[in-house]
């Protein structure tokens, strides 16, 4: 007998906080499965694929993905082609600046930033 998933408030108050992001965003989809709970899709629009999906257990594990989806938003921006791992000074301002307001009102993941930087 298949058991139906169930919502998690933590999730959800995360997906809240982003959801413009996800809405804007090209690369992302976010869904509902009664049998997996919440999936997080990175598409590809242009060959209407799925690139990758996670099946979201937890709220910090939804930031995390977040957080490295926006700071690769603000790498993709700089003439620089290298990962988040080896941003400068100044591409770690620019992008703790855009993860601010995310960070401002999930204060519980503020310390998945400097977890970025780590390989």
């Amino acid at each position: 007998m298949l058991q139906e998933a169930k919502r998690d408030a933590d999730v959800e108050k995360v997906c809240r906080v982003f959801e413009d992001y996800i809405k804007a965003s090209p690369y992302l989809e976010w869904l509902w499965s009664d049998k997996l709970g919440y999936v997080l899709m990175q598409i590809n629009l242009e060959r209407r694929e799925v690139m990758e999906s996670h099946v979201i257990t937890d709220a910090e594990r939804l930031c995390w993905i977040l957080f490295n989806e926006i700071a690769d938003d603000v790498l993709e921006r700089t003439p620089n082609d290298h990962t988040i791992y080896d941003a400068d000074p100044s591409e770690r301002a620019r992008i703790r600046k855009r993860l601010q307001p995310y960070t401002d009102q999930l204060p519980k993941y503020r310390h998945l930033c400097e977890k970025l930087w780590k390989e």
